[in-house]
């Protein structure tokens, strides 16, 4: 039986891209198959690796000041042209790493009572099977805890001939901390974080591949930027 250590009250730096709130919990999976037991208190031990894991997560991912928002990153692809979008105001770009699907990423700043912002990525996988949307959706609801996908909201529309199709889902969502483990759906480490929500948008081009929006961060935040979203989808062209 697969069991999770759950660590509550540890209180990364604010400067931390995987930073929290007081509250946050770190959850640690261990080996084996099926559900996870918690909460459960951390013993001495654990307690010591919680401390080192909230100590190197905060080190290592400080921001220093952004530059000005620079265009849409553009398909790695010879001979494809790239889809372009406008980027809603207030929204900040940050660095992306070369040559892989992710394309862009904008984080959208804290609204309300929210600790956190939000982040938008942009994900292009090129024009072969990785593209498929039900796999994708799919990935992203494996996210959050319980079966979210079965109650995700679903919506789609036009827009200069390319079929958008959106997706919708909120409740427990768990950011990695590391890879991957051979044959897991998720990170063998993980920070959790309550209240939060998905907008997700599958953009379809006939030649181009489909490209994918996801916006995730705090209730709050999230759903104050909808409208923002809404626009930055009516703009691809």
């Amino acid at each position: 039986m697969s069991t999770y250590e759950r660590v509550p009250g540890l209180t990364p730096s604010r400067g931390s891209r995987f930073c929290a709130a007081r509250g946050t919990e770190f959850r640690r999976g261990a080996g084996g198959r099926g559900g996870r037991v918690g909460p459960v208190r951390p013993r001495g031990s654990s307690l010591a690796r919680a401390a080192f894991l909230a100590v190197g997560v905060c080190s290592c991912s400080r921001t220093t000041a952004e530059p000005e928002p620079p265009p849409p990153a553009v398909s790695s692809a010879p001979g494809i042209e790239p889809l372009r979008w406008d980027v809603p105001g207030g929204w900040t770009a940050l660095d992306v790493p070369r040559g892989g699907p992710q394309k862009a990423v904008y984080r959208v700043p804290r609204s309300g009572d929210d600790k956190d912002d939000a982040e938008v990525h942009v994900l292009w996988f090129g024009l072969g099977s990785k593209g498929d949307v039900e796999a994708n959706f799919k990935e992203w609801f494996s996210q959050f805890d319980g079966d979210v996908g079965a109650r995700a909201r679903r919506g789609a529309f036009e827009v200069r001939g390319l079929r958008v199709e959106t997706v919708e889902a909120s409740g427990t969502y768990a950011i990695a901390l590391g890879p991957k483990a051979v044959a897991r759906k998720r990170a063998p480490v993980e920070m959790v974080k309550d209240g939060y929500r998905l907008l997700g948008a599958a953009v379809r081009t006939p030649d181009r591949g489909t490209w994918f929006f996801r916006m995730v961060g705090p209730d709050e935040t999230v759903q104050s930027a909808r409208s923002a979203l809404r626009i930055l989808l009516e703009s691809v062209r």
